[in-house]
């Protein structure tokens, strides 16, 4: 099962392939009210069809991804791709809204694949393809130029971030929410924990914990970089941390930069 036009669901509902859908869109606990209540969604949303690629499988589907809150698919509206984000039966939330209005605020200050759409259980957004940021790290054809570019990249969309009081929460664990795509470009995704007006935020701090200090991909990063020793980069965090400004951030970045 690649793909399934919605238009099948309501002109064959003895579709094999139907049961299968059902237990993804209603992921994880089978209710025929709420598929059929989510397929209205995602008809009224303009999907037509539903892709099933990607590297995570429920049972025998492929689908983009799993979390505690969401399911994310590959569709299609207008023959263009989106990913589609469904939310869980055992979410810790009732609806996708607030994280869908934190969703449009990040987008106004460039932070974000651009958002498309929503209902009460789903959000359609720009589809990135790409890699996790620990994938793309761990491939073997990188130099430490392109390294640089990307963890920079990565770094100054988190002080946009601080600079704008919003604390996304979970950049601690970049792997499954930052995306690289084929060329190059960084993307922060998924806003469920993510905290407004903040007085302040520590995603500059998270992230570099996660990418330079001590987190799955930091050896490598610092090899790559000549980063011969953490103290300079834990001081100057700590300086960050103390007074988040452009120079104080620069600085930093700076410390990245004197190796390469």
């Amino acid at each position: 099962m690649n793909s399934l036009q919605l238009k099948r669901y309501f002109s064959d509902k003895n579709d094999p392939n139907l049961s299968n859908l059902a237990k993804i869109i209603s992921y994880p606990t089978l209710s025929t009210s709420e598929f059929i209540k989510r397929i209205e969604e995602m008809q009224d949303l303009g999907i037509t069809d539903i892709i099933f690629e990607g590297n995570t499988q429920i049972g025998k589907v492929s689908i983009l991804g799993k979390g505690s809150v969401s399911i994310v698919l590959k569709v299609r509206i207008d023959n263009k791709t989106y990913a589609l984000k469904i939310r869980r039966m055992d979410a810790n939330r009732k609806t996708m809204l607030r994280e869908a209005s934190v969703h449009q605020i990040v987008n106004t200050i460039g932070i974000g694949p651009k958002l498309i759409k929503f209902s009460e259980n789903l959000i359609i957004m720009e589809f990135i393809d790409g890699l996790s940021i620990i994938d793309w790290i761990r491939q073997q054809c990188l130099n430490k130029y392109r390294v640089l570019n990307i963890v920079t990249n990565i770094l100054k969309q988190c002080f946009i971030l601080d600079m704008a009081n919003i604390n996304h929460g979970e950049l601690s664990n970049l792997n499954y929410h930052i995306i690289v795509s084929y060329s190059d470009r960084v993307s922060i995704i998924d806003f469920e924990s993510t905290s407004l007006n903040k007085k302040k935020s520590n995603n500059v701090t998270s992230a570099s914990q996660s990418l330079l200090i001590n987190g799955m991909i930091s050896h490598y990063i610092n090899s790559m970089l000549n980063l011969l020793s953490k103290d300079n980069i834990i001081e100057k965090l700590r300086v960050y941390k103390r007074d988040q400004n452009v120079t104080n951030f620069d600085s930093l970045i700076q410390t990245l930069s004197n190796g390469v």
